[in-house]
């Protein structure tokens, strides 16, 4: 099994994370991010599930 990229992941999560903060990810676009990355598109909607939590969470003020 492929080892995962860690600098091409960190990529599309700042890519997903726009994506969703200015509420622009339209039909489609994990198919063309996946193409893009050169990952599956269950990996980036992984990650779109896991950025959407990620903004949902309160920050934690120290």
């Amino acid at each position: 099994m492929a080892r995962r990229d860690p600098e091409r992941t960190e990529k599309l999560r700042k890519v997903v994370g726009y994506l969703l903060e200015r509420e622009c990810m339209n039909k489609g676009d994990q198919t063309r991010l996946a193409e893009h990355f050169k990952v599956s598109r269950q990996r980036v909607h992984q990650i779109v599930v896991e950025e959407r939590q990620r903004a949902r969470q309160p920050a934690i003020s120290s």
